[in-house]
């Protein structure tokens, strides 16, 4: 009689335990869906903001040399200016 009883309890808790497992694949294969899904529009974003970047480094390319030179005037003017200070 002991054995009917713990083989019940023991059947019941493998059912319960299939329940869970179900439930699980079944959550997990939502979370695969939704993080696909996500990837592909992460994807088409980085597709869409590439010619914008392209652009962008392009442009600070043409500013650098510009930006170069009035640096190196700046740099003459301080140094004069320390000259004529000392004087």
């Amino acid at each position: 009689m002991v054995w009917w009883i713990a083989g019940g309890i023991v059947g019941l808790a493998l059912v319960g335990l299939l329940a869970a497992l179900v439930a699980a694949l079944g959550s997990l294969r939502r979370f695969g869906a939704v993080a696909f899904s996500l990837n592909r529009r992460l994807a088409t974003g980085a597709q869409k903001l590439q010619p914008r970047l392209a652009d962008l480094q392009q442009k600070v390319e043409e500013l650098q040399a510009p930006l170069l030179v009035t640096q190196e005037r700046a740099a003459i003017l301080q140094a004069r200016r320390g000259d004529s200070a000392d004087s």
